[in-house]
C-alpha cells in the first residue's frame, strides 16, 4: 500500500483544482510514464484501485500494477530551490527533505 502525507494530498487537490477537474469522483492516477517515471493522469475509479480521499474529493488512483511496484513508498511533498512545491515518492525508511534526491511525480 503507497501512503499519502497530508500536505501531498493538499497539493494534490490544489492540482486537480488547477486542471479544473471539479468532478469529485475524477481523481489523478499514477501512472507510469514513457521515460519511466510516474507520471499523474486524470481519471475515474476503476475496479481494485486504492483511492485517496481528501475533504471529499477523490485525489489520488492507484491500479494494483502501481500499488505494487510502489508498495511501501510515501508520496510526500517537498519545496524546492525555487520554492515550487513538488510532489516525491519516499522509499521506506526514508524522510522527504528539500533536497532534489526523491524520485518527483509529475
Amino acid at each position: 500500500m503507497v501512503t499519502v502525507s497530508e500536505r501531498a494530498k493538499e497539493r494534490l487537490l490544489e492540482q486537480k483544482q488547477a486542471a479544473k477537474l471539479d468532478d469529485s469522483a475524477l481523481g489523478l492516477r499514477v501512472a507510469p510514464g514513457p521515460t519511466g517515471q510516474w507520471m499523474l493522469i486524470a481519471d475515474r475509479e476503476r475496479e481494485d484501485d486504492q483511492i485517496v480521499e481528501h475533504r471529499g474529493s477523490t485525489v489520488l488512483l492507484l491500479d494494483p500494477v502501481a500499488q505494487s511496484a510502489l508498495d511501501g513508498v510515501q508520496l510526500d511533498c517537498v519545496q524546492t530551490t525555487d520554492g515550487e512545491i513538488e510532489l516525491v515518492l519516499v522509499a521506506p525508511g526514508g524522510e522527504a527533505d528539500d533536497e532534489d534526491d526523491e524520485e518527483s511525480v509529475s
